[in-house]
């Protein structure tokens, strides 16, 4: 009899986590069949799940100027880019020192953004996407810097200044977005540097800057002291204890919460929409596709979805080990 339960509520549970993933799973199924339809199939009344003819239409509309361009080629590319860094990528497991050939990984990615446009005639939607990029970057970099800096003080200082900061800190996280738009945009129409990528990474470095702080700050009180003090007896300051003994036992955390900052930044959409008048990223400009009357324009819309969400799920396949080991480590207990 116990042994029927134990099945049932095996059973139960199992149900439970597929019917999750069914539908956690059908939006993006859906808009990634819609972005190989022809629009005839889409506007139909009756969905069309399957046995559907397939064009790539989409991709080349939304992304090429070329509207017959050879799918073929472009895949070559990244076919070809993938090669490199998959070698890159078994070289560095081999070699003692990584951080050159993670430099040559980075290098390979800028080359082929930069080489992309050039061998292919692409659409303004790809200037988008280079925003989303920059945007993503740069907040990530500023972001996790001052969080680690600040979260490793806070997390070692106890005085009721480091209490205060932290509720202040969690009370400009709560406020709504909408709370700041206005400021911003008033503040970059003065400075001129509205509608560009500075004000954007300001911004958005100013609202996520609390959540790292917090996580962060979790992360390093998981790291006991006794760690450093002994880095510093053997004579290091504690800036070089920090860099070379707490930094190394946190980088489950730090990679952990720069993919929560790497999502809040590429799928922006109310800063950049607000204080970007044409120098959008790419959520933006899949919403003036997707925002129309007309239904020729939802398979691109579909397309530049799938497109967007693509690079996010290959990044966190690679950093699911160090994001599931952050996770466990502390960061959802602060």
């Amino acid at each position: 009899m116990k042994q029927l339960r134990s099945y049932s509520k095996t059973a139960g549970i199992h149900g439970t986590l597929l019917a999750v993933i069914i539908v956690s799973s059908v939006p993006f199924y859906w808009a990634a069949q819609t972005s190989i339809k022809f629009t005839r199939d889409t506007i139909k009344r009756k969905p069309t799940l399957w046995g559907f003819d397939v064009t790539a239409d989409p991709y080349r509309k939304f992304w090429f100027v070329n509207e017959e361009q050879n799918m073929w080629a472009v895949g070559l590319f990244f076919l070809a880019l993938g090669a490199v860094i998959a070698a890159i990528l078994f070289i560095r497991k081999r070699c003692e020192t990584t951080w050159p050939l993670t430099l040559a990984v980075l290098g390979s990615l800028w080359v082929a953004l930069n080489l992309f446009p050039k061998t292919f005639d692409m659409n303004r939607e790809f200037d988008y996407f280079v925003n989303s990029i920059f945007v993503t970057v740069l907040t990530v970099i500023i972001s996790i810097s001052i969080g680690m800096l600040a979260g490793y003080g806070l997390a070692r200082y106890s005085g009721l200044s480091g209490a205060v900061i932290l509720i202040v800190a969690l009370g400009f996280r709560a406020l709504p977005r909408t709370a700041f738009v206005l400021p911003y945009f008033y503040v970059a129409k003065e400075l001129g540097i509205l509608d560009s990528r500075l004000v954007i990474v300001l911004a958005l470095v100013a609202v996520n800057q609390p959540f790292t702080i917090w996580m962060l700050r979790s992360f390093f009180m998981e790291v006991p002291r006794e760690i450093e003090e002994a880095a510093m007896i053997d004579g290091a300051t504690r800036l070089q204890a920090f860099r070379m003994v707490v930094v190394p036992m946190m980088w489950p955390g730090i990679i952990a919460t720069s993919l929560f900052t790497l999502l809040l930044a590429y799928n922006e959409f109310l800063f950049v929409r607000v204080l970007a008048v044409t120098n959008w990223t790419l959520p933006v400009a899949i919403s003036a596709l997707t925002g129309g009357d007309s239904a020729t324009t939802v398979t691109e819309g579909a397309a530049a979805a799938v497109s967007i969400t693509l690079p996010i799920v290959i990044l966190i396949m690679i950093f699911q080990k160090h994001l599931v080991k952050g996770l466990g480590a502390g960061a959802v207990k602060g």
